[in-house]
């Protein structure tokens, strides 16, 4: 029974984010999106609001885009306070955080025309059976029942699916927040197109973990490591040095000061794996960044 009741806490303080989607250029819902907003505003369940983020596509400038980030976090807080004191409470702790285009999660950009809101779900509350709708374009906590139909010219904005939009923050940790001096962390799952300093856009969000990490922490200074596979002797491309530099470029362009970062090439004269290596999992182990803690 304690087990159970356990359980069944873990399950009320869970995290959840609900994605809400604008227009090109727009702060304010189009119809079918308010619809939408309001349908999830107004479910029968008590709501920690804890994190509110805003971002925008790229097109336009920094600034611009900046300040097009907190007018759609203003429409979405504003409807927020409309149930304050009924079923949503803001957090003593609430943060509200714009990242214009700073910081880009997804491929298309009509994805990155969002607010994002981090909630807790109140205790007590009993879980309410998950409905469907037959309509596509669907918000977090319901179902898409059958895939969209959208031309090349169709405006619609497809929300990508429900398990894209829940994210269990209370359980994510990032990795580089308990790194201590000398520690040297590899970027898992941070992949470059053939022979290229360029990532692919699978490879973003691993590059905003290390982004969110060093503005959260501004004195942290760290190293830039560069490895690659396959061959021993000298990297003759220069690929683990563009690839440092590639990581580099991107923190300096989301604003993080210069003199934090240095980079250096190690070439394949650090391998994980006796180098030739024997299989493909051994090679991408092999071919790598790390970042040294260098301050903090």
């Amino acid at each position: 029974m304690k087990y159970v009741l356990l359980l069944f806490g873990l399950l009320l303080s869970a995290q959840e984010k609900a994605s809400f989607y604008f227009d090109f250029d727009q702060d304010t819902f189009n119809p079918k999106q308010n619809e939408l907003f309001m349908s999830w505003l107004n479910k029968d369940q008590n709501r920690e609001i804890l994190v509110i983020n805003g971002y925008c596509d790229w097109y336009g400038t920094f600034d611009y885009n900046d300040t097009l980030a907190y007018k759609r976090i203003n429409t979405v807080q504003e409807q927020l306070k409309t149930k304050v004191n009924s079923s949503i409470f803001f957090s003593e702790n609430l943060k509200i955080k714009g990242f214009g285009e700073r910081v880009q999660t997804r491929k298309e950009r009509r994805y990155n025309r969002r607010v994002d809101v981090f909630y807790k779900v109140l205790p007590p509350k009993i879980v309410e059976k998950q409905v469907v709708y037959d309509d596509p374009v669907v918000y977090t906590g319901q179902i898409i029942s059958r895939e969209p139909e959208i031309s090349d010219n169709d405006e619609i904005i497809k929300v990508p699916d429900t398990d894209d939009l829940i994210d269990p923050v209370g359980l994510y940790k990032n990795p580089y927040e308990t790194a201590k001096v000398g520690d040297k962390l590899v970027m898992n799952n941070l992949y470059f197109y053939d022979r290229s300093g360029i990532f692919v856009p699978e490879s973003l969000p691993v590059m905003e973990e290390l982004l969110q990490f060093m503005v959260a922490h501004p004195k942290v200074k760290i190293e830039i490591q560069g490895h690659i596979c396959c061959q021993l002797g000298e990297d003759p491309e220069d690929i683990a040095l563009v690839r440092a530099i590639a990581v580099h470029n991107y923190l300096v362009a989301n604003d993080i000061d210069d003199t934090r970062l240095q980079y250096k090439s190690f070439g394949s004269t650090q391998p994980i794996h006796k180098i030739p290596e024997k299989n493909e999992k051994e090679r991408n182990e092999n071919r790598r960044v790390e970042i040294l803690i260098l301050e903090n």
